[in-house]
Order: C-alpha cells, then sequence, then structure tokens
C-alpha cells in the first residue's frame, strides 16, 4: 500500500467523506462542512482538531472574531502545545502582539518540545510590542519644578575659578609695574650723601682720601 493510499484511509477515519467532498470547496463551503462533522464527533482531540481547522477558515474569509472564538473552544476541548502555538500565530497576525507574546510565553512554560517555535514568536512578538508601545507613547522631557536659583552647577564653579585666576593675575601684574617704576626712578645705585652718577664718584674718593 502505498503513502498516499495510507493518507487517505486516514483522512476517511479521522473527518469521514464529506469533509474530503469539500475539500476544494471555498472557505465557506468548508465552514459548513466541519461544523457538520463537529456534530458526530465526541473524541475530544478530533474535535479539537476540526475547531483548529475551522478557525484556520474563519481567519480566511476575515471573521477573525469566530476564529479567536473557535481556538479557544479547540483548547477547552484539548489543551495541546501545537493549538496553542497556532492561536499565539493568529494573534501576532492579527497585531495583538502583547497577547501573542504571553501565549508564546505559555506555549514555553507548558510546552517546551515547542520551545523552538514558540521562542521564535515571543521575540518577533516582544519587538512589535515595544515598537507599538514607544509608537503610543513617544518619550518626553517634562520639567514639574521651578528652577532653583540657588543651585550652583560645575560650569559655574569653573567659571568662578577662572574669574578668580584672572583677577589674581592683574593684581600680579599691577604690583610688578610699581617695582619696576620705583627702581627705574632711582637712577641706579644709590647711597645717602654721596649723590647720584659722577658726584658720587668724586664724593667718594674725596671721602676715602680723608682716611
Amino acid at each position: 500500500m502505498t503513502l498516499r493510499l495510507v493518507f487517505l484511509f486516514l483522512l476517511l477515519g479521522l473527518f469521514g467523506s464529506p469533509f474530503l467532498e469539500a475539500s476544494s470547496k471555498n472557505p465557506n463551503d468548508m465552514i459548513k462542512v466541519i461544523t457538520d462533522q463537529l456534530a458526530t464527533v465526541d473524541n475530544p482531540k478530533e474535535k479539537a482538531k476540526l475547531y483548529c481547522y475551522r478557525a484556520r477558515h474563519y481567519a480566511k474569509v476575515g471573521d477573525q472574531t469566530k476564529a479567536k472564538d473557535d481556538y479557544f473552544k479547540a483548547l477547552n476541548a484539548s489543551y495541546e502545545g501545537w493549538i496553542l502555538n497556532e492561536l499565539g500565530s493568529f494573534m501576532y497576525k492579527g497585531g495583538e502582539y502583547e497577547k501573542a507574546y504571553n501565549v508564546a510565553d505559555k506555549v514555553l512554560t507548558d510546552f517546551p518540545q515547542f520551545k523552538k517555535e514558540a521562542t521564535k514568536l515571543k521575540n518577533q512578538a516582544k519587538v512589535k510590542w515595544n515598537e507599538e508601545y514607544i509608537k503610543d507613547n513617544p518619550p518626553t522631557i517634562t520639567i514639574d519644578t521651578a528652577p532653583d536659583p540657588n543651585r550652583v552647577t560645575r560650569h559655574d564653579l569653573v567659571r568662578q575659578s577662572k574669574a578668580r585666576q584672572s583677577t589674581s593675575s592683574s593684581i600680579q601684574t599691577n604690583k610688578g609695574s610699581s617695582t619696576n617704576s620705583k627702581s627705574s626712578s632711582s637712577g641706579g645705585s644709590h647711597i645717602r650723601g654721596f649723590g647720584v652718577g659722577s658726584d658720587f664718584r668724586q664724593n667718594y674718593k674725596k671721602s676715602r682720601q680723608g682716611q
């Protein structure tokens, strides 16, 4: 028996011939077929699969509310990792990034065998969630207190230090100028009573001769 025939018999066992007859029909027809199948299935796992398949077709026709409702019905019928992970992907595609993030985190906790898929979804949802938050809550700078007039900043201290250095330098310059002025006005070496210049030399000689 070929693999194709085995697959065919499996489908017949799971869903019955009406499901196969409608497999090529449009999503609305598939929704009707699956709904009829749900009325005849009692096994929780098979019921969960049918709810999940119907959710996919509701999503195709744009009925997001019924699609989400069917995903929750599927999980209530049989709580399984692949269904929970598919719900997270559905929420991500619908722009519910925070919920998709939380669902992916739940998958990682309850169904670690789906770690690869759940981690990827969680990371993608986190990026989109952050982008959405920043878009809705742009960062702003708000001054909610009056400025303190007595507050001294580092820049104020630097300016004060430079001003003190400038004043000190100016005082030193003025003192130097005054000293130089006194020195130049003396006309050179001076000994009281001897005069300056040639008078100094003559008077000095005379004082030496008298000794």
